[in-house]
């Protein structure tokens, strides 16, 4: 027979195992649950869609490798996206390519990113120019971008660089580089068959 001793011991120990067993089993995670696989509502190959005024002259084309659209969250992915946006004045139009970029808000919004470039051939009475970034916003309806990241303004030997910019581009075109720019206007050279002037 167990003594009044050591029955209280076999009682303590009952009690410590089964309190080892809870935190032990407490303390073993549940396996995570997997996620639900993510699928688009649909996916397009060479994507290409174009936009018109009332009179039927095209506003905007944009062309992707591939359009993968997420409706339920207002979402379509693009792979290497190209914007064409048709000045309605008939000037040049402005070229928009990038690596990757998304459709948000009813498609209002285009968001470029990943070697996003911009580019505008000149006319007699403005030069070409190309415009280089990581990242810009476009809102077709309201003819503005906009790119919060460094960007980079090239124009024959002009060049310029600043921390972001704003652009509203339907005629007359403008832009502002808030914060921190830089600018270099390169000297014209002189015209063929005339040397520049020397001081004695």
């Amino acid at each position: 027979m167990l003594t009044t001793r050591q029955g209280r011991l076999t009682i303590v120990f009952a009690v410590l195992a089964m309190a080892a067993w809870w935190v032990l089993h407490n303390m073993i995670e549940e396996p995570p649950k997997p996620l639900r696989e993510r699928t688009p509502k649909y996916v397009v190959s060479d994507f290409n869609a174009v936009d018109t005024d009332p009179s039927g002259r095209p506003t905007r084309r944009l062309i992707a490798q591939q359009l993968r659209e997420y409706v339920a969250e207002d979402l379509g992915e693009l792979d290497l996206p190209r914007l064409t946006l048709f000045d309605r004045d008939g000037g040049p139009p402005w070229e928009i390519s990038s690596q990757r970029g998304f459709l948000l808000n009813h498609n209002d919004e285009v968001h470029l990113l990943d070697r996003v470039r911009v580019d505008r051939t000149g006319t007699t009475t403005t030069r070409s120019f190309r415009l280089t970034s990581s990242e810009m916003r476009v809102w077709p309806k309201l003819e503005y971008a906009q790119g919060d990241q460094p960007v980079r303004l090239t124009s024959d030997r002009d060049w310029l660089t600043a921390t972001g910019m704003r652009l509203w581009y339907a005629h007359p075109s403008r832009a502002e580089f808030p914060g921190r720019a830089h600018i270099l206007i390169a000297p014209t050279p002189p015209a063929a068959g005339h040397a520049p002037e020397t001081t004695r």
